[in-house]
């Protein structure tokens, strides 16, 4: 994802922001003391918003994940063909603004990262206004969200490379300019790698596969498309070591 907006005007604050909103509130020279009870009071009691699950943000239908390391997977609407009345899913059977057919496949793993260090899984979770939904969310310490089900297309890297790949919006550790990561996420990354290798020859969640860990199968999302600069330099940096790394995990399974 090309530096997604950390706030999306078009949906409503998070809980982030409305913690920031009672921090303010509290700091003025005047405050009631209605406004320092309810600023005390716990989510989820009587006197206040029931709890969000910072693992589903947006009371998302769940799911067992297909990747066996993610830790939830989340029906995210940009799934399906329509994300406000979400039925039916986005088929790997069609690719390009045309939307000819094609035979459904998956071979190729594409690299993203979501250009802000602000927490980023109710935005995903949602019809942002970047259309961006992912196959999985990496956070920084290496945890795994399956928003998109690997046999349905993802909405990620474009039109003429979404039926065929799955994508991995990376949290970034730091911002600009380098959008460091964390070791521990270089490490999920090659451990979904090689995950995804297992699956060549076969099919996974229905989908045949064609993959092998190489950098013509592994790429970024800038190895896709000149307009965009996504993964960042550091992560575009380390696209070698990830492939190194995965064929070291996928030799001992």
């Amino acid at each position: 994802m090309e530096h997604s907006p950390a706030h999306d005007p078009d949906g409503s604050p998070s809980a982030h922001t409305r913690r920031r909103f009672l921090i303010a509130a509290g700091s003025g020279v005047a405050v009631t003391a209605a406004g320092i009870l309810l600023a005390t009071i716990p989510p989820g009691t009587d006197g206040g918003a029931p709890a969000v699950d910072p693992d589903n943000p947006r009371g998302l239908p769940e799911y067992e994940p297909v990747y066996d390391r993610a830790i939830k997977g989340l029906e995210a609407p940009l799934g399906f063909v329509d994300c406000r009345n979400p039925t039916i899913r986005s088929t790997r059977d069609t690719a390009g603004s045309d939307h000819h057919a094609v035979t459904p496949i998956i071979d190729r793993f594409v690299i993203h990262h979501t250009g802000t260090t602000e927490e980023q899984l109710d935005f995903l979770s949602r019809c942002n206004r970047r259309s961006s939904a992912p196959t999985f969310y990496l956070r920084n310490d290496g945890s795994v969200f399956e928003l998109i089900r690997p046999g349905a297309k993802p909405s990620s890297t474009g039109a003429d490379w979404n039926w065929r790949s799955l994508a991995v919006e990376t949290l970034d550790a730091t911002g600009a300019p380098d959008y460091t990561v964390t070791a521990v996420q270089l490490e999920e990354l090659a451990q979904m790698i090689a995950w995804l290798a297992t699956y060549d020859g076969r099919t996974l969640d229905g989908v045949p596969v064609s993959f092998t860990i190489d950098r013509e199968h592994v790429i970024s999302h800038r190895e896709t498309w000149s307009g965009t600069e996504c993964p960042g330099p550091y992560l575009q940096s380390r696209l070698d070591d990830i492939v190194a790394r995965a064929r070291e995990i996928f030799a001992a399974r």
